[in-house]
């Protein structure tokens, strides 16, 4: 019995050393979660990792986005908050699809993805555009065509963050969540897309937060009342259970063993591999039955694993032909503004501010080509129309999500002085709250080419938006 099998390193490009994951691969950790690098230097380090290892691994990686998100070179697929937007699960299912059949062909075996959280809290850092809305109902339905995407194209999946991260204001990377939602709302809104959807999960990642209402004091992936007495016995679940990420800043001094000893099957990118390789043997023997049960959860997977074909994918024009479809469908706008050949227009992304080293420029080439001007917004600027884009979106570890008081001074006095103004955001959805006189606002709520030329689109009169709001 090889009980390093639990133990699933993470591998940074550029920050991790490949001797040390090499070492950890002839030791027998389970497998990988990748970030970073290239398409070709994440096959490259998959396949020597497999030729280091005395079993099969498993390759996983946090493909949300499509490969793009953490390969710079692949295809950035739109957001959840986008297709939540266009609530059609056709485009759910090809985001899973593509994703799968891309992850496959660079020796990636498990997507962890689809989130569920919940977009419930505006000032949420962490969820936001990755979530497909505050509606359960929704949510789980498209979740469950992203998951049938995701096997057709090969992949395993993981629901995450049980039992729910939407409603918190925190970062778990860098500190703990604390839920205060009582049981009965839990149920109705967190827990119902894990109900409708549990027969489906190949693994269910738990989040690094409290909620009082399931226990008092340890975090969901510390706690075995809310592993094996709540997912387990009340929920039925029969499959893999998987912690977050255990180099997060949430879990403070929490032993990584005590994850395993509450009911977590295997322990994700702990900050020490080697040294917890060392005590999970004296506590695994401690605890056989628990062992067994964990590696038997591994097993399964494998077996599942290999009756998923990989779909041969030798080019992006599928993800590109998804975002196109995704962003004319998903566009939701509040208010009007319109611009006309020959007409001038003053732009400045918020972020950025003043540099005029613009990120948006399928936008601003779409604007220039149909004979708009485009000028560079400055504080004097007044009576004139303006456009201000924005790309704030979530970023672990930052705490930060929406405008910073800086921003929205910046954006307010824009709009107050220019009464004919518009926000287009290509992040998160929430970040017209709060602000006043603003006369229209577009959200796409992804980033990329395709979103830029339909926000574009829309501004002309060529394009009609079509979403909705998913909260």
């Amino acid at each position: 019995m090889n009980i390093n099998r639990l133990i699933y390193p993470g591998f940074w490009f550029g920050k991790s050393s490949r001797e040390e994951a090499l070492k950890l691969a002839r030791q027998g950790v389970g497998g990988f979660c990748i970030y970073n690098g290239t398409s070709g230097e994440v096959k490259d380090l998959i396949e020597e990792l497999r030729a280091n290892a005395p079993h099969q691994l498993l390759i996983c990686c946090d493909y949300e986005y499509g490969l793009g998100r953490w390969h710079k070179d692949m295809p950035l697929l739109a957001s959840n908050i986008s297709i939540g937007a266009t609530d059609r699960e056709d485009l759910a299912y090809k985001k899973g699809y593509i994703t799968a059949i891309q992850a496959r062909a660079l020796g990636v075996d498990w997507v962890f993805a689809p989130v569920v959280d919940l977009a419930q809290e505006p000032n949420n850092p962490i969820v936001n555009t990755r979530s497909f809305g505050a509606d359960p109902q929704k949510v789980a339905r498209l979740a469950r065509s992203f998951m049938i995407g995701l096997e057709d194209g090969g992949c395993l999946n993981t629901l995450k963050h049980f039992p729910g991260h939407g409603s918190t204001t925190i970062d778990s990377h860098l500190a703990m969540p604390v839920l205060q939602k009582d049981f009965k709302l839990l149920e109705e809104e967190d827990l119902l897309p894990y109900r409708q959807l549990i027969t489906r999960a190949d693994s269910i990642m738990v989040g690094h937060l409290n909620i009082p209402a399931l226990d008092k004091k340890l975090p969901a992936s510390f706690s075995p009342n809310v592993i094996q007495n709540y997912l387990r016995q009340k929920m039925h679940y029969k499959g893999l259970i998987i912690t977050d990420a255990l180099v997060m800043k949430a879990i403070g001094p929490l032993d990584p063993l005590d994850a395993f000893k509450a009911g977590a099957d295997i322990l994700l990118c702990p900050s020490e591999p080697l040294l917890l390789i060392e005590t999970l043997q004296k506590v695994a023997k401690e605890h056989p039955l628990r062992a067994q049960e964990a590696l038997s959860q591994q097993e399964k997977l494998i077996s599942k694993l290999a009756t998923l074909i990989p779909i041969p994918c030798k080019t992006d024009t599928p993800a590109k032909q998804l975002n196109t479809d995704i962003a004319t469908s998903c566009l939701v706008q509040k208010g009007s503004f319109n611009i006309n050949k020959g007409e001038s227009v003053y732009y400045f992304e918020a972020e950025t501010y003043p540099d005029t080293n613009w990120r948006a420029k399928t936008f601003l080439a779409e604007l220039k080509s149909k004979g708009v001007f485009v000028e560079p917004y400055t504080e004097e600027i007044k009576n004139k129309k303006i456009v201000i884009a924005t790309y704030s979106n979530y970023a672990a570890f930052s705490g930060q999500i929406n405008f910073t008081k800086e921003q929205k001074k910046l954006i307010q006095k824009a709009i107050n002085n220019n009464k004919e103004n518009i926000l287009i955001s290509y992040g998160s959805p929430f970040v017209d709250k709060d602000l006043k006189n603003l006369a229209s606002f577009i959200m796409a709520g992804s980033a990329g080419a395709e979103f830029e030329k339909a926000t574009a689109e829309i501004i002309l009169g060529k394009l009609q938006a079509k979403g909705k709001m998913p909260f």
